[in-house]
């Protein structure tokens, strides 16, 4: 019995740790093979949990504008407030560069990105880690 009971234990376990990387995973979604870089001014920038939200909007050499969605790939507030984000870094109109991994869906906008954002002039985002 005490064996079926520590089965039982073992496979929730591995069923919920593979669902909750899943749920937070990146793969399939955006084309890691691929480097783009984007020029955009800022629409909105969400610091609230589960995960932050920058939309940015940016127009294209066509003359087309698109919404894009830029992803820190799933981190929640706390991990970026430990690289030193809050709600104040981003405003409505800042001009940002950004490079990432576009999303792989036709048609989307959607962006993965590791690294910090800079402004239009490659001068950095103010983004200092947060003290102990």
């Amino acid at each position: 019995m005490k064996y079926c009971n520590a089965m039982l234990a073992a496979l929730a376990i591995a069923l919920g740790s593979s669902a909750a990387f899943a749920h937070h995973s990146t793969n399939g979604i955006y084309d890691e093979t691929l480097e783009v870089e984007l020029v955009g001014t800022v629409k909105q920038w969400r610091f609230i949990n589960p995960h932050p939200s920058l939309l940015i909007e940016v127009t294209d050499s066509n003359g087309e504008t698109a919404e894009w969605d830029v992803s820190y790939g799933g981190s929640a507030v706390a991990h970026l407030s430990r690289r030193g984000y809050t709600a104040g870094t981003f405003k409505p109109g800042d001009r940002l560069k950004l490079k990432g991994a576009p999303a792989r869906l036709e048609g989307a906008h959607g962006l993965l990105i590791r690294d910090n954002p800079t402004y239009e002039d490659g001068s950095p985002v103010v983004v200092r880690p947060a003290a102990p």
